[in-house]
């Protein structure tokens, strides 16, 4: 449950960003023209302002990261194990950072420039936002990534994901899916459904994105068999995390659960609502950096590939449900070949 409510508040900009996207093409009017007016300013600019709100807070994030920081170099009695003032000057840089590039996306000549590489529309109040939320994701993910350290410490962390920590992981990316594509906002009726690319797939398609999943599974054994090869205690070492974070899922029930929750809830976020705006590539790797609990590993990179994979899929069917189909299993089989 608190993972859902720290997603909330990230939540507002996206629908507040969505009315107004509303509003800028088919404006609301009131009975009073001196509130119709507000109405218009309020919706024109209020995206803005939660958007400058989160950067501030970033900043506010940054400081305390760096007064942490401070207190743990000049009182290293208060250390934990495990626990660096590096990794609060890290997650301190990431957050600075973070704020002054998302307020980028906040200018129009930004966006047009953009739009020159992206699909997106340099007016949108939701394209504006998601480009701010890209930068969110990828900035706040490096600085987690420094304040975790390095996979040592995470192989040595006492956190175990249950079956209803992998449902409720991926319930946030869902709710943001839908209102990203204005569901009952902007996009009435079948429209939703449409633009998240949720159409019934052929028997060709599907039969395809299984034999997709079975190449990704080989794909995995290759990478796992060079990698054992060429460094084989960093190998060692990615075993421990990832028993360590998924050992609670080493049953069919937690392959299920992990599969169709991974599988629908990531893909309809980033092949269905992103990539369509933001792009191939760039979608990919902001999926890949969504997985940075394997550090900066040749884990990362395979991520990446298997990511880019459901995204040519994606282009190609101009649909999700067979994203989901090779996914899914993808997931499942590769959790169940862990348990042996």
């Amino acid at each position: 449950m608190e993972q859902l409510l720290i997603f909330l508040p990230f939540l507002v900009p996206i629908v507040v960003a969505n009315y107004g996207e509303r509003h800028r093409r088919s404006p609301y009017t009131l009975s009073s023209p001196r509130a119709s007016k507000n109405l218009d300013r309020a919706l024109r600019y209020l995206p803005y302002g939660l958007l400058i709100a989160i950067n501030l807070g970033l900043l506010g994030l940054s400081l305390l990261s760096m007064f942490n920081a401070l207190a743990l170099m000049l009182m290293p009695e208060l250390v934990e194990p495990g626990v660096q003032a590096g990794g609060w000057l890290g997650m301190s840089a990431a957050a600075f950072l973070t704020a002054l590039l998302a307020f980028l996306p906040l200018l129009p000549q930004v966006r047009q420039w953009l739009a020159r590489w992206l699909p997106i529309d340099p007016d949108s109040l939701v394209h504006m936002t998601a480009l701010a939320f890209a930068i969110y994701q990828i900035g706040l993910s490096l600085g987690q990534m420094a304040l975790i350290g390095d996979l040592e410490l995470l192989a040595n962390a006492e956190d175990i994901l249950t079956i209803l920590d992998v449902i409720l992981s991926g319930v946030p990316f869902v709710i943001f899916a839908l209102a990203g594509v204005g569901l009952l906002i902007r996009r009435p009726g079948p429209a939703p459904w449409e633009r998240l690319g949720l159409r019934r797939p052929t028997w060709k398609q599907l039969l395809a994105a299984i034999g997709i999943a079975g190449l990704l599974l080989g794909f995995d054994f290759l990478v796992s068999w060079v990698w054992q090869g060429i460094d084989p205690t960093g190998y060692d070492l990615l075993e421990e995390v990832n028993e360590n974070l998924f050992g609670g899922l080493a049953t069919v029930g937690g392959a299920i659960a992990l599969g169709l929750s991974a599988g629908i809830s990531e893909e309809l976020l980033f092949r269905g609502a992103v990539q369509p705006r933001l792009g191939l590539l760039l979608t990919t790797f902001l999926f890949t950096i969504g997985h940075l609990q394997y550090g900066l590993t040749l884990a990362t990179l395979q991520v990446f590939v298997i990511g880019l994979v459901f995204g040519l899929m994606r282009k190609q069917t101009k649909g999700v449900v067979v994203c989901i189909v090779s996914h899914a299993p993808y997931n499942m089989v590769g959790t169940l070949l862990g348990m042996l």
